[in-house]
């Protein structure tokens, strides 16, 4: 029944596909870079918090964007870790009354959570995960899409897919600790040629990002900063969240 309702989902979804601009909601998603918080039951249990810990101290501090990245997790304690997340997020529109949610790789969960209502507004795919778009038939035009980028060659591609994508996370900036397989960082030139490269599409910069990039990030055609570490192993993340977006808003 699961799959017979999956494979009716898809067929719906690729009949609209057409009808998502990317544009819809751009600008919107575009100020939500602002202060966008990456985490994992990885990022915060080695500090002997909780994932649901973190993220209510994060929200009481002003995040803007919210991803849940368990690595590695089950597709049934992803699921269980959206609905915790879901149950103390705000009421409302993303991006005006809370921040958008969304899940790191697993399509297939965002797809799950999405079916039983719960306030997950899309996913964000790296480079060698499902391409995005068999991820939008997958999660329909109303979805929201994140797509890693991490060179110019990359975002060109990215670029043409407006349709498709809503924005990139453009990384690393720095060297990181937070992946083990991830490349030197881009710095402030490499991170302007890709920002433009990708653009009409609202990017993030990631990657040992703290608030004191947020003016170079900003001068180099940036539209926010994604962080893991600095939050997460913050004394108070609340605090580092509230830090992370005040750096923001006034380096704009």
């Amino acid at each position: 029944m699961a799959q017979k309702a999956l494979d009716a989902q898809v067929a719906q979804n690729a009949q609209e596909l057409g009808t998502h601009t990317g544009a819809r909601d751009r600008e919107r998603i575009r100020r939500a870079m602002t202060a966008y918080f990456v985490l994992g039951p990885q990022d915060v249990e080695p500090q002997g918090r909780t994932v649901l810990d973190a993220v209510e101290q994060a929200l009481a501090g002003g995040i803007t964007f919210l991803q849940l990245r368990a690595k590695p997790g089950d597709a049934g304690d992803i699921l269980e870790l959206a609905r915790q997340i879901s149950a103390v997020l705000p009421a409302g529109e993303p991006g005006v009354d809370r921040p958008y949610f969304v899940i790191d790789d697993r399509v297939d969960v965002a797809w799950a959570a999405r079916r039983e209502g719960l306030p997950v507004d899309g996913v964000h795919v790296g480079q060698t995960d499902l391409p995005v778009r068999h991820v939008r038939a997958l999660l329909g035009k109303d979805a929201v899409i994140g797509l890693s980028t991490g060179s110019v060659a990359e975002a060109e591609a990215a670029a043409p897919l407006a349709d498709v994508i809503d924005y990139v996370g453009i990384g690393p900036y720095h060297d990181t600790i937070s992946k083990a397989d991830a490349p030197d960082g881009l710095g402030a030139e490499r991170f302007r040629a890709v920002a433009q490269a990708a653009r009409p599409l609202p990017n993030c910069a990631i990657g040992g990002v703290t608030p004191a990039d947020a003016p170079q990030i900003a001068a180099n055609g940036g539209d926010g900063l994604c962080v893991i570490s600095f939050i997460c192993r913050a004394p108070s993340i609340e605090q580092a969240a509230r830090d992370l977006r005040s750096a923001w808003e006034n380096a704009r």
